[in-house]
């Protein structure tokens, strides 16, 4: 079946997308976001030595079908795949004056694609360290992530997601770059490492006092660790949170095996932990590298 087709056969959910994400929060239940876009492209055959987010320019339609892989199975929320596409991660491959094109095209093919879904758009860290601790300066962090939010959000994206977020300086920098070119939700994910940290040292009380304080839309982390390593975090932010949460985990710690990176929770795993977060009371829970179509289904059916 082509993609045309399989978006044609996609059904809504329970008529939650006729609202939008800030609606969808005031409503009772779990909002599920999608899984892995970045590890699920790197096992199709795409040429090496570029970015993923080039894909949007040269291959569409394998963009496309992972957004609809995750439809299939019932999310309510995909991400494009724009993760990377800001001008300094691009200007690695010559591409940053590509980089409005790659985010419009990004937001255009998950829209296109997947009309029963809201559309996140994806805006990860910028890949350098910002001062104190590098050279780039906030003033330029706040242009190169006001550039990238400015064209996701004028390709009609329904909300801005800034994750994967080291540093809580550059969550905030990005969160403000948002902030004043749109006016649409804002999600802010941080990620924290096996010892219940930020790179940078920084613990669940000092992420949650620095970014809610932004009256942000939700709040939360993913990547890096698994679903067992995330939960104590989730644990201490519910304690303290007076915003919609939101967890998206790896499918556990990333294993080297044979020169190839695995993840090892099983799909029916990951929803019995996702179980756990959404019984401390976790408004927002998917997935994050490792997670596939299988992981988010098994959450759907789970929740409902």
């Amino acid at each position: 079946m082509n993609n045309e087709l399989r978006t044609m056969n996609i059904k809504r959910g329970k008529g939650k997308m006729a609202d939008d994400f800030r609606k969808l929060l005031e409503k009772e239940g779990v909002i599920v976001f999608d899984g892995a876009m970045g590890t699920i492209l790197q096992d199709k055959d795409i040429p090496q030595g570029s970015p993923l987010e080039e894909l949007n320019l040269t291959e569409p339609n394998k963009v496309a079908d992972v957004h609809l892989s995750y439809a299939e199975v019932g999310v309510d929320v995909v991400e494009t795949n724009t993760f990377g596409a800001n001008r300094i991660k691009l200007s690695r491959y010559n591409l940053e004056s590509k980089m409005e094109a790659i985010n419009r095209e990004g937001v255009r093919i998950a829209k296109e694609t997947v009309p029963s879904c809201l559309v996140g758009a994806s805006i990860g860290p910028l890949g350098t360290l910002i001062e104190p601790w590098g050279d780039l300066s906030l003033n330029e962090a706040y242009s190169v992530f006001k550039e990238q939010i400015d064209s996701a959000s004028k390709a009609g994206a329904d909300l801005i997601v800034i994750e994967t977020m080291m540093y809580i300086k550059e969550a905030e920098v990005a969160v403000l770059a948002a902030r004043d070119v749109c006016q649409l939700p804002i999600v802010c994910q941080v990620t924290f490492a096996e010892n219940g940290r930020t790179l940078m040292g920084e613990d669940p009380d000092t992420v949650l006092s620095a970014l809610e304080d932004l009256k942000i839309d939700a709040l939360g982390a993913n990547c890096s660790v698994g679903p067992d390593s995330l939960l104590p975090v989730a644990e201490k932010i519910c304690l303290k949170a007076h915003l919609p949460l939101i967890f998206q985990p790896n499918a556990g710690q990333p294993q080297l095996k044979n020169g190839r990176t695995e993840y090892l929770v099983l799909p029916e795993q990951f929803s019995d932990w996702m179980e756990k977060f959404v019984e401390l009371g976790v408004k927002i829970i998917g997935g994050c590298c490792g997670t596939t179509p299988a992981h988010l289904k098994a959450i759907v059916s789970r929740i409902s």
